[in-house]
């Protein structure tokens, strides 16, 4: 077959677009994510969607076009790698993941210590409970603390050191 039969078959316009700017749009999802196997897939899930357009002539600029898809898609490929779980699992990996469960001996003592602060914080004022939630609990600043209850944040410094203390002695004599 001749040279001159070759060009008379149609040109996929947007395999053209991808092919001719494939090397750039390979090392820019490279360096987004890492991989130059994601790269090739989501190459071919450009094409996939530019597939859905109707033709290039209405676009102005082509190249900055087959950009925003091939961007689209990396944020598309981050989102839903950030969703999934990892299917591979290293025996290694999982023998150092941290036994969190304690013995039901200690768990009982938690839940004994535990009981014994609420009691504590129950006979605190109301305002000091509230200091002491808000900080400890909810993650609340001293600032916050003294807008919320209508305090000075030195007040609130205080019922902190009162209800920290308050607890400690209580728990010392458990």
């Amino acid at each position: 077959m001749s040279k001159t039969n070759l060009l008379k078959f149609p040109v996929d316009p947007f395999a053209f677009l991808i092919n001719q700017h494939r090397s750039e749009l390979s090392h820019f999802i490279t360096r987004k994510l890492g991989s130059t196997d994601i790269s090739e897939d989501i190459l071919q899930d450009a094409y996939l969607r530019l597939q859905h357009y109707p033709s290039l002539d209405n676009v102005d600029n082509p190249r900055a076009f087959v950009f925003r898809i091939v961007a689209n898609l990396v944020i598309d490929y981050q989102r839903s790698a950030g969703n999934r779980m990892p299917h591979d699992s290293d025996e290694a990996v999982l023998h150092a993941i941290a036994d969190t469960v304690s013995e039901p001996d200690e768990q009982c003592m938690a839940l004994q210590r535990l009981d014994i602060i609420n009691a504590a914080l129950e006979e605190l004022p109301y305002k000091c409970r509230q200091a002491f939630y808000l900080n400890r609990v909810e993650g609340y600043s001293h600032a916050e603390i003294a807008e919320q209850l209508q305090l000075s944040t030195s007040m609130v410094a205080k019922h902190l050191f009162r209800a920290m203390t308050h607890c400690r002695d209580r728990l010392k004599n458990r």
